[in-house]
């Protein structure tokens, strides 16, 4: 176990829980390095950029290295909970073919247990990141009652892992977890499994008061139990790498909505962020809290309200 570095207990904007990851990732012939990834890494990583406290609650393996624990901590998140297994660090191949993403697992390692996440910090907005099922569903109803705000990324519920090793796609199982959540956030995929039609009447019966629905270059549909449908465009730029974009965009959303409590904005915010982390390989460009805002600007001079 890793010790916590701080030596204090101290609230924190945002809490991330969840499997840090390395991704293997390649696009056609060409590969890049062995990168970070998941909502541990792209979510704490676009809440530091708008200069957020960030904790995060994982486990990885002794194959995990203590220079990448170095690198998040020099990045301002607490790794002190992060724990460590016997087991190898979570891992993914990843291949990109005509804007199509496919996965096979390499690894992965022990799941998140009470007792790995007992002493973990509570916060302003906590997040619940699964990448593969390492987190149970009583587990992260547990955290979430401890937290005022809990958004959960749903990927981690809806994979399987089929007899070669690929990830493909699985029901949910446990939808009472939705009860327990202030935010969803879900891929366009993810969603019809999940919620089938994305009508205002359907959203309402799910549990959260808001649904971020991400679907790539098209932007996000944004869906709020207080206010409309809002369909929140994409910032246009050069994708390199899709990796963490909608990880990035719910971390800067969240931390956004606690501070200010508008849904159009922090849905720009996070757009904004989203286009910097795509402009480059890996979690390497989050943008600057001004430049960040001068997209944000252009996004939401772009957003569209949606007919219930």
């Amino acid at each position: 176990m890793l010790a916590n570095e701080t030596g204090l207990r101290r609230k924190y904007d945002l809490a991330v829980v969840g499997h840090i990851v390395l991704d293997h990732i390649s696009r056609g012939r060409k590969h890049y390095d062995t990168q970070l990834g998941s909502p541990c890494v792209y979510t704490s990583l676009a809440a530091r950029a708008l200069n957020s406290s960030v904790v995060v609650g994982s486990k990885v393996g002794r194959d995990f290295g203590a220079e990448r624990l170095a690198w998040l901590r020099s990045r301002g998140i607490d790794i002190g909970y992060v724990r460590q297994s016997n087991l190898s660090t979570t891992s993914f191949k990843i291949n990109y073919v005509d804007g199509n993403r496919f996965m096979w697992l390499a690894s992965k390692c022990a799941s998140l247990t009470p007792h790995d996440l007992s002493d973990l910090p509570t916060a302003s907005a906590l997040h619940l990141g699964p990448i593969l099922d390492e987190l149970s569903p009583r587990l992260a109803a547990s955290l979430a009652d401890r937290n005022p705000v809990t958004c959960l990324d749903a990927q981690g519920y809806l994979r399987r892992v089929l007899r070669n090793g690929t990830i493909g796609k699985s029901k949910w199982r446990n939808r009472s977890l939705l009860r327990h959540l202030d935010v969803l956030k879900v891929s366009e995929d993810e969603a019809l499994t999940l919620i089938g039609r994305t009508k205002s009447s359907k959203l309402r019966t799910i549990g959260p008061d808001i649904v971020l629905i991400t679907r790539g270059k098209l932007g996000t549909i944004v869906w709020s139990r207080e206010h409309r449908m809002y369909d929140i465009p994409a910032y246009k730029t050069r994708v390199r790498d899709p990796t963490g974009a909608g990880d990035a965009l719910v971390g800067a959303f969240l931390v956004t909505w606690i501070r200010t409590a508008d849904v159009p904005w922090s849905a720009a915010v996070g757009s904004a962020v989203a286009s910097f982390v795509v402009e480059k390989a890996g979690p390497a460009n989050f943008g600057r809290p001004k430049q960040v805002e001068r997209r944000a600007k252009a996004v939401l001079d772009g957003i569209v309200k949606m007919h219930r």
